[in-house]
């Protein structure tokens, strides 16, 4: 009996070690597409995208606290807008130089900025108001995005959405010509744009990439002559790309771009090789748009109104700050903008300066008026549960206990209103459009011979001072100037 059970035991022995293989090579064969989901940027945004199917992000539930400092730091003004540049959002993003914040910071901060009563615009009604069209409401912000990428708006669609609140899209079109993982299809951008929460802009065609010079040094393509390249031919080159991005975006939304944003904030005073450039570019800019954004002197960012210079508009590049951050930062801001009065220090929390509470209001719906809606938008509904992730970077604030609160529904705002073909009626006459250049002659063929170039405007909007400039400006990489936000995925 003892040798039959043993000989059963010894038979069993081989298959109970190919099971316990296959338990041990189960999660081993996982390993390599939990590392690809977690490891690569790729891997995160397929991974973020499934996340997002199924479970979309929503904005946080503020305390009573959180709702009173909101209110009690919120900046006043009237006429000037905050124009904010967002990167990346989600782990899928390039963080390179701190321009990613998560989906729950975003969340935080449309929630901070909806309790402090700003009213979200969008770079066409910027264009509109700064050209003697329907001024803008009081306490306005600009949201807006670089490039078209796909994690950007996958993540803050529904947050926007929920928010009742509209951004602006600054489009890279031939990245859009050509999508991959990381930016989105024409396709994916005219769903956006029809929900009526998406400016969509230009930020060139196939200008958003550094180039070689003949110095040997790299510098962005849209501010520097190629080898051998003269300035009438960067001329053509520019005024080409740009056609090329409007008509793309006219082509696939139907309405005209009137608002530009400086591939890596670059506009010719520094990053060229030629002083003539900034001159040509903003000639070529001013051909086909009312308003351009750069990001300089990020410390002193102010509010943008009309009395600065149009194609020198300046935008403050959002970091992972909490919500009463960001809204300091504006009410800062808003000290710097020309005809505003500097707003007084207010404590971000009224316990910690030892004076009562500032009582719970609801923001003035009737706050500034607002151009007339001409897309219907769905309802702002109230907030959702508290999804905000501990940041180890940022402080943490001490937080009051108080009963919760759920914000009431936020006026809708409107939907972009893109002035007509003509354009919105200008305060300053822009260069009259001339004829269309002829195409760029092939590598294989010579360039055309020297022909007089149409009127353009000769008076270089006012903007940052000019730096002296050299025959060739060495500058170092994308990357390695902090500027990885706006590197391509080969760069």
């Amino acid at each position: 009996m003892s040798g039959a059970s043993s000989t059963r035991s010894r038979a069993l022995r081989p298959r109970l070690r190919q099971v316990v293989s296959g338990l041990i090579a189960i999660p081993l064969s996982a390993l390599p597409f939990v590392a690809y989901a977690n490891l690569t940027p790729e891997g995160r945004l397929v991974r973020d995208r499934a996340s997002v199917a199924l479970r979309p992000p929503s904005l946080p539930e503020l305390t009573k606290a959180e709702l009173a400092a909101a209110i009690s730091a919120a900046p006043k003004y009237q006429g000037p807008v905050m124009a904010l540049a967002y990167h990346g959002i989600g782990s899928a993003s390039d963080g390179d130089g701190g321009f990613v914040v998560s989906p729950e910071r975003f969340a935080e901060h449309l929630a901070i900025l909806r309790a402090a009563g700003m009213r979200a615009v969008t770079a066409a009604q910027v264009a509109a108001a700064f050209s003697g069209g329907r001024p803008l409401p009081a306490k306005a912000v600009m949201i807006s995005f670089d490039d078209g990428r796909t994690d950007a708006m996958m993540f803050a669609d529904p947050l926007l959405a929920e928010a009742g609140m509209v951004a602006t899209m600054f489009v890279i079109t031939g990245a859009a010509e050509k999508p991959g993982i990381y930016y989105a299809s024409w396709e994916k951008l005219e769903g956006y744009a029809r929900s009526g929460r998406w400016d969509l802009q230009s930020h060139t065609s196939g200008l958003h990439h550094e180039q070689e010079t003949a110095a040997g040094s790299e510098l962005p393509a849209l501010t520097s002559l190629s080898p051998g390249e003269s300035l009438d031919e960067y001329r053509l080159r520019v005024r080409v790309d740009l056609r090329r991005a409007s008509t793309a975006i006219e082509g696939h939304v139907g309405r005209r771009p009137v608002a530009f944003a400086y591939p890596f904030g670059a506009y010719g005073a520094e990053r060229t090789n030629h002083p003539g450039i900034r001159k040509v570019l903003a000639e070529e800019v001013a051909r086909r748009y009312h308003v351009a954004f750069h990001q300089d002197d990020q410390e002193k960012v102010p509010l943008v109104s009309s009395d600065d210079a149009r194609l020198g508009l300046r935008r403050l590049e959002v970091g992972d700050w909490s919500g009463l951050q960001l809204l300091e930062r504006i009410r800062k801001a808003s000290g710097r903008t020309r005809g505003l009065e500097p707003a007084p220090e207010v404590p971000l929390w009224p316990e910690m300066a030892g004076g009562e509470p500032v009582p719970v209001e609801r923001p003035d719906s009737a706050d500034g008026t607002t151009p007339a809606q001409s897309t219907t938008r769905p309802e702002a509904g109230s907030v959702g549960p508290s999804r905000l992730l501990p940041r180890r970077t940022v402080p943490t604030l001490p937080r009051v206990t108080a009963p919760r609160v759920t914000l009431p529904p936020a006026p809708v705002p409107p939907a972009p209103t893109v002035p007509p073909a003509a354009g919105p009626p200008a305060v300053e006459p822009l260069a009259a459009p001339a004829p269309e250049p002829t195409p760029l002659p092939s590598p294989t063929t010579a360039p055309p011979t020297t022909a007089p170039l149409p009127p353009v405007v000769t008076t270089t909007p006012a903007g940052p001072p000019t730096t002296t400039i050299g025959p060739t400006v060495p500058s170092p990489s994308c990357r390695s100037q902090g500027k990885g936000k706006n590197c391509p995925p080969d760069a």
